[in-house]
């Protein structure tokens, strides 16, 4: 079993849309396939400089995620995470959740690490110290509510 987590290349687009497409419409709405798709061509097209990684197991990538820093508030958001969902419950998550993380604090370890999640992968989070600031009801789509997070500090 080899795990590797590497930046995300351009041919890697394919394999991250299908990890994603297959957590629709539980972790993910439908709508949402074309915001990550647009997501990954602003990364491809270097228009967006964010840090995007994705997670390959036996060289196939069943992972993706990143993160982004607000210039002006000292604020990371984690940004488009996601584990194909025939490999979730499987370790894979917390392992490209701790790559982000320990990424993120090997630049800065002041600021604050912040996601905001549906309430379908909020209890992920809180098992690593993320915790609920703020609940919208039917952000992304009926029935599918936005909860935003921080981690909690542990310094």
């Amino acid at each position: 079993m080899e795990i590797k987590i590497r930046e995300y290349a351009n041919e890697d687009k394919l394999e991250c849309i299908e990890a994603f497409k297959s957590n629709v419409p539980i972790y993910f709405s439908e709508q949402e396939v074309h915001d990550f798709t647009f997501f990954l061509e602003r990364i491809e097209n270097g228009i967006d400089d964010i840090p995007y990684f994705v997670l390959a197991y036996n060289q196939k990538i069943i992972g993706c995620g990143g993160y982004e820093k607000d210039k002006s508030n000292k604020i990371y958001a984690l940004a488009w995470g996601l584990i194909h969902k025939d490999f979730h419950n499987k370790g894979f998550g917390e392992q490209l959740l701790s790559y982000r993380l320990e990424k993120i604090r090997q630049f800065d370890s002041q600021s604050s690490v912040i996601i905001d999640t549906t309430q379908h992968s909020a209890g992920f989070f809180e098992k690593y110290g993320f915790v609920t600031k703020k609940e919208t009801e039917n952000y992304y789509a009926p029935g599918m509510h936005r909860i935003d997070m921080e981690l909690k500090n542990k310094r």
